[in-house]
């Protein structure tokens, strides 16, 4: 393996759709049309089963996350502190996010980024998983605080590890921002005014106010023909 088929190595297996996958053979389901519209873990335990969680979220964070670090380390002898390296998760959690195998759309790519944390920084992973489950138990506000701990991670990279793996942090947190803001390319609803829209996109990681009725969403519903952004 050289660097290129690393980079494409990367791309290739963070697209795979694995939530997507499982609804499929699962409960015949496509997510994109249910609930939040993502193709990730929150959206396969509200419309799935709960029991694929924990086998999804280690396979997106161990082979799609992970994988493509170690890979780029052991078998291209790359530094862990490597400019070269970080190019590799950063393809894998695009690929995530717009996956080429479901025309350009996938999920937010925070369980990719968590394994390509672990494999990087251990204790940058560490210090992200506690302010986001912690503010998440204090507030239940999941999207706001998932935001604060990817905003840290630079400022935390800054203080222990070198240059590279601090602008790797930056471009983490730019591609959970932009799709999280332009979602799965569908248009911003109609009866809301953009900048709200946009701000709850971002704060809120969904389109509404209210999660009951953003996850409630089913194909043919009402709320479900004005938008599958998620």
């Amino acid at each position: 393996m050289d660097i290129a088929g690393l980079y494409i190595f990367s791309y290739l297996v963070g697209s795979i759709p694995t939530a997507y996958i499982i609804a499929r053979l699962v409960k015949k389901v496509d997510l994109r049309r249910y609930g939040s519209g993502n193709v990730g873990s929150s959206n396969l335990f509200y419309h799935v089963s709960r029991k694929w969680v924990l086998p999804l979220g280690l396979f997106e964070v161990l082979i799609k996350g992970a994988l493509p670090v170690l890979a780029g380390h052991y078998l291209l002898g790359l530094e862990r502190t490597s400019g070269w390296l970080m190019v590799a998760p950063l393809l894998a959690i695009t690929g995530n996010n717009w996956s080429v195998f479901l025309r350009l759309q996938g999920g937010r790519g925070i369980a990719v980024a968590s394994g390509t944390l672990l494999a990087l920084s251990p204790l940058i992973f560490v210090l992200a998983f506690v302010v986001a489950v912690g503010g998440w138990a204090i507030t239940r506000n999941s999207g706001v605080w998932v935001l604060i701990a990817l905003v840290l991670l630079p400022v935390w990279a800054l203080l222990r590890d070198p240059l590279a793996v601090s602008l790797y942090c930056v471009g983490l947190l730019a591609l959970v921002v932009l799709k999280r803001l332009v979602s799965n390319w569908t248009p911003l609803p109609e009866d809301l005014p953009r900048r709200k829209v946009l701000v709850n996109r971002l704060l809120r990681d969904r389109d509404v106010d209210d999660r009951a009725q953003w996850m409630d969403r089913v194909p043919g519903s009402k709320s479900e023909a004005g938008s599958t952004s998620e």
